[in-house]
């Protein structure tokens, strides 16, 4: 019997992947479980696997084409099966009605069913991500072109007005108009067949048009990348959409430098613990007494959730990743440093799982090995809080009336302010200030 392969969604933000290779062509035998395709994400390369055995029978998109998350892309099918590739897929819309009415976005060739993939990690580790067009969400930019559209249609109020079609207007909205400086041909008129009438004038709100980039000498033009998308795209929404706002505080950390040096003198290869695995652990302890940070807002109610995740931020040449530590509160110092090791190389080999960068609570991201003394960053959505971390520089202090020598940090959290008020950051960051200055309290 024939089964689709479908375009997996490998993330909550994901509309569409790019396929970079097939590992197989059209009439190779295919076994179950087995690499077929590689596809890019926002985030990683990804090898999917086959979820049946057969035959490859259709490629129906090739290398280098990017492709709409749950669209058919091959069809494997039994030796000798005569398949036909299936219509062109619904819009992401259209996918949305057809759900509520039973049907599937992909639909089976002949005989076929619909099915999801197993998803790789490029060296034989399977990610169990199977994907099901039940679970293929709307993208956002279709939400939004929807929800302008229903605007839109309940606003609307006068006809379209045809390029080139003369300007109805009273003359009290052309004198209004005249005396703003308004062109009456971007005003919607509401009065009797479109006709423009002072309250449109009162009323309306030039829209902003940015201004043209216009170089002024030679220039090198570079192709964003998808990740570099991906990050332009959900760095803005968060930062448009959360209230941030910002808390700084100075940790000594002089105990702090003692202690790893102590520690790391017993410990080998990969459980040698960094200053960013100190960071990591005390922001895991502080989730647990304050719940409340670790959070997320859900339009109508904040979620609170029991798990403790949290993500640190891994520069990359074509950008940045934020893979996760999971249930970072149980899991000791060492535990928390080789784990760390281990997401961040791989990260810079780009052979992440999907579940190894999605699912974070909290996100710290650390710039203090670029000597940074201090910087806020922007919350990694659907987060409600980022940890910015600056770099350990001995300063001047006053302690009991004295100017002494010591090593201060500076962190910063940014803040959803819909989720989290001044008063509850301050507190968090008390807890991790109090937790890398008794550094003891890490390992207890």
């Amino acid at each position: 019997m024939a089964t689709n392969v479908l375009m997996p969604k490998m993330g909550y933000d994901m509309t569409e992947g790019k396929i970079l290779r097939w590992m197989k062509q059209e009439g190779d035998a295919v076994s179950k479980g087995e690499p077929i395709a590689e596809i890019q994400t926002d985030k990683v390369n990804i090898e999917i696997e086959a979820f049946a055995g057969g035959v490859l029978a259709k490629i129906l998109h090739g290398a280098d084409e990017d492709v709409a998350v749950g669209e058919v892309i091959g069809i494997i099918a039994d030796p000798g099966e005569k398949v036909e590739a299936p219509a062109k897929a619904p819009s992401a819309g259209q996918a949305l009605a057809n759900k509520g009415s039973g049907l599937d976005m992909a639909q089976s060739g002949e005989g076929g069913e619909a099915v999801g993939l197993d998803v790789g990690a490029g060296n034989g580790a399977k990610a169990n991500a199977t994907v099901s067009t039940s679970t293929i969400e709307e993208p956002s930019m279709v939400k939004q072109a929807n929800a302008d559209a229903q605007r839109a249609a309940e606003g609307a109020q006068a006809p379209v007005r045809r390029e080139g079609e003369r300007v109805k207007a009273s003359p009290l909205a052309r004198k209004m108009a005249a005396g703003q400086g308004l062109d009456l041909a971007e005003v919607p008129g509401t009065g009797p067949g479109g006709r423009i009438v002072k309250r449109d004038v009162e009323g309306y709100k030039p829209v902003q048009k940015p201004a043209a980039f216009v170089p002024t000498a030679a220039v090198t033009e570079v192709p964003l990348t998808r990740m570099r998308q991906a990050i332009a795209r959900r760095l803005s929404e968060s930062k448009q959409t959360a209230p941030h706002f910002y808390v700084t505080k100075a940790i000594d950390m002089t105990e702090a430098v003692a202690f790893r040096a102590q520690v790391n003198q017993t410990l080998t290869g990969a459980q040698k613990v960094s200053f960013n695995d100190m960071v990591i652990k005390a922001v895991a302890k502080a989730l647990k007494a304050y719940p409340a940070v670790n959070a997320s807002w859900a339009d109508d109610r904040i979620v609170q959730h029991d798990r403790i995740n949290v993500g640190m931020a891994v520069a990359l040449p074509e950008g940045l990743v934020v893979p996760v530590i999971n249930d970072a509160y149980a899991k000791t110092l060492s535990q928390i440093a080789e784990d760390a090791k281990d997401l961040a190389a791989r990260a810079k080999e780009n052979r992440l799982r999907p579940d190894e960068f999605s699912g974070g609570t909290c996100t710290v991201s650390n710039l203090g090995m670029f000597d940074v003394e201090s910087f806020t960053a922007i919350i990694n959505p659907p987060e409600s809080a980022i940890l910015a971390v600056g770099s350990i520089n001995k300063e001047a202090v006053v302690i009991n009336d004295e100017v002494v020598v010591r090593s201060m940090m500076r962190i910063t959290i940014s803040s959803d302010h819909r989720v989290i008020d001044g008063a509850l950051a301050a507190q968090f960051l008390g807890e991790v200030k109090r937790l890398l200055e008794t550094p003891l309290l890490l390992v207890v």
